[in-house]
Order: structure tokens, then sequence, then C-alpha cells
């Protein structure tokens, strides 16, 4: 047996244990919190109030085992299929925007609907645009010009259909993963620097030509000003968090859920986490979401090739940046965007495609270090 053949033999090992708890303690904080801020809520719409916790367990009982399944599948097997997953998921967004197949709620077209089941497309292409700009940029090549040419031409197809649902929030939260992707991918920073300075045009057009966002920025910048018109609902956010205070009201016993915050169990649970578990649920759940990024950058330092690398990388930013910008946005230090927290907003396509990628994390935690054993066996038994 030669030295090639030889490392290509691959050990599994069991899961990272800690991310693995970390995802399931987030979960099932995310069933309670989105009971809590939905309970009334579904009494008064659905005379049910248990409607939207049922519903998240199912959800969550899909997800788990997704999870579990995805975490057997060896990560280097999406290789083989990644264009197929990038043409499904583009032809996934189109069908949103095409009339009579997308549905529609809210003044936004982001759902595929088959019978009593609807998805959101764009929720499970941030997973398939990381397997695919990971396996790209694993890859040696020279030119880094062409090398990078046709993924932004992908990624900005993508972010722009995205953005005409429109769903801007999951739009940036793509956008900055693949930034991030493309800084650890090793391409030279002048690179990265030209792509933001063309991009600011872009973005200033998207925001000065669309008045709701337009009101978004103004309100962000000065919502004293606007606290009965375009700043009330981030102020009613700052209120929650003041009575919160430090150890919170306690679980259920929250009252800005009650009519005052906008989607208190999808964009705004974390600050019904505030108002019910103070300071303390709110720093826990930062703590969560770190620790799913530490996990995240030992497994990717750990993997045995760069694809498994960079789809860890990936993969913990997508789950971390979203739940940061969800963070920033309630807390009033980002413009008010629709865009869930990972794992613990009610909503079955958040929850099942973050689940998809923490499973795909956790098969990358099987193999890593594994190239190193491997060799050192190897020369054992040369020697």
């Amino acid at each position: 047996m030669d030295l090639k053949s030889f490392i290509d033999i691959r050990r599994s090992k069991e899961p990272d244990l800690v991310l693995f708890v970390v995802i399931l303690t987030l979960t099932g904080i995310g069933i309670a919190m989105s009971y809590s801020a939905s309970a009334v809520y579904a009494l008064k719409v659905f005379g049910d109030p248990y409607y939207f916790l049922k519903k998240q367990i199912l959800w969550f009982a899909i997800g788990f085992v997704f999870m579990l399944v995805f975490m057997q599948i060896d990560y280097r097997n999406y290789m083989k299929y990644t264009k197929v997953l990038l043409l499904a998921s583009i032809a996934a967004l189109a069908l949103v925007l095409v009339p009579g197949i997308g549905h529609s709620a809210k003044g936004s077209v982001r759902w595929l609907g088959f019978g009593p089941v609807a998805f959101q497309p764009a929720e499970f292409v941030k997973v398939v645009v990381v397997v695919y700009l990971a396996k790209v940029f694993s890859s040696e090549a020279e030119d880094h010009f062409i090398r990078l040419l046709i993924p932004v031409i992908i990624v900005a197809v993508i972010f722009l259909m995205i953005i005409v649902q429109p769903d801007f929030g999951t739009a940036i939260d793509i956008l900055i993963v693949s930034v991030f992707i493309l800084f650890v991918s090793g391409f030279p920073f002048t690179y990265l620097l030209s792509l933001f300075v063309i991009s600011i045009p872009m973005f200033y057009l998207m925001i000065s030509l669309v008045q709701y966002r337009k009101d978004r920025v103004v309100a962000f910048l000065n919502p004293w000003a606007y606290r009965y018109g375009i700043g009330y609902h981030i102020i009613q956010s700052f209120i929650a968090f003041k009575k919160g205070g430090f150890l919170g009201v306690g679980l259920g016993n929250g009252t800005q859920k009650l009519s005052r915050l906008p989607e208190p169990h999808t964009d705004f649970i974390y600050a019904v986490i505030g108002e019910e578990a103070g300071l303390v649920g709110t720093v826990l759940i930062v703590l969560l979401f770190a620790a799913v990024l530490w996990r995240g950058i030992v497994v990717s330092t750990e993997a045995q090739d760069n694809f498994g690398r960079l789809l860890a990388v990936g993969l913990s930013l997508m789950i971390v940046v979203q739940a940061f910008i969800n963070m920033g946005v309630v807390t009033g230090a980002l413009p008010t965007k629709g865009i869930p927290m990972p794992f613990i907003s009610y909503g079955g396509s958040s929850l099942l495609s973050n689940m998809i990628a923490a499973g795909i994390l956790l098969n990358v935690s099987r193999y890593r270090g594994a190239v190193k054993q491997d060799m050192k066996l190897f020369e054992e038994v040369w020697q």
C-alpha cells in the first residue's frame, strides 16, 4: 500500500460533543421561548395557545432527524453534487418569483408551498452557497482573478434574487459569509477591498430607492425622534430590555410581546428573552453562539483538507453571523430588518436549514485530525 492510498483511508470518530450539546441547548431554549412569545397571539388567532409550540416541536423532531442523517454523511460527498445543488437552488429562488407558485405574506414573496407545507428556499440556499464556495476555493489555482470571477457572479445573482423577494437580511447574511470564506481562502486583501468599494453604490441605491429601507435607516439613526412612527418598534424593544433588568420578569410574564413588539416569536424573540430572562438570559444566548463559532473554528483548524476547513468556517459563520445580525437589529445596533435568530426563532425553514448545517459541521468534526493520525500510524508501520 502506498502513502496516498493509506492516507485516503478515513477513520471517523465521535462528533464534537460540545457543539452537539450547544446546538440542542439553543433549540431547547428556542422551543420554550417561541411558546412564551406566541401563546397569547396563538390563543387569540387560532384558539389554541399551543398552536405554534406544536408546530415548532414537530419541526425540531424533523430537523433533529436530518441533523443525525447529515452527521453520518461524509462531507466530501457534497463536492460531487455541488453544481446540481447550485442549479436546484437558483431554480427554487426563481420559482418563488413566479406568480401563482410563490407564496406571499406581509408584502414578501419568499415561500414555495406543497399542500399544507410551505418552505423558504433562501434559508436552504445559504447552506448550498457555503458548500459551493468551500469547493471552489479549496482547489488550487494560480490566477486569483479567474478563480474569483465566476463565484462572485453566482453569489451576486443569488443575492439579487433574494433581494427581489425581498429578503434583505438573508441576502446580507450570505454576502458576509461569502466575504469571510474569501478571506479565509487566502485571497489578496486588495481583492476584498475592491469588492467592498464596488458594492458601495449598489447598497446606496438599494436603500435610497426603497422608502421602507430609508425609513429604517432614519429610525436607526434617531429612533426617539420618531417614537410614535417608524421608530416605535425598536423603542419597544429597548423597553423590553429595560423591564427585564438583570434577571428578567420570568418566563411567560413579559408584556412587550402583547402587541408592542413586531413578530415577537420570530424576528424580535431576543427582546422577549431580554424581558423575561434579563441580562443573564441574553448573555447566555451570546455565549452559546460564541461557543458555536469557537467549536467551528476548532473543527476547521483540525480538518484534514481545505474543503473541510472552509466548510466548517463557512457553516459556523453562517449560523453565528445571522444570530448577531438579529441581536444587532433588536438592540438597535443595526437598522431594522427581518431576520430570524437561528435555532431560537419560530419557523420551520430556518430551524431545518440550520440543523442541516449543524449536521454537516458535526460530520466534518468526525474526521478532524485524521490525516495526522494516519500519517503517524503509517510511519510507525513503515519503521
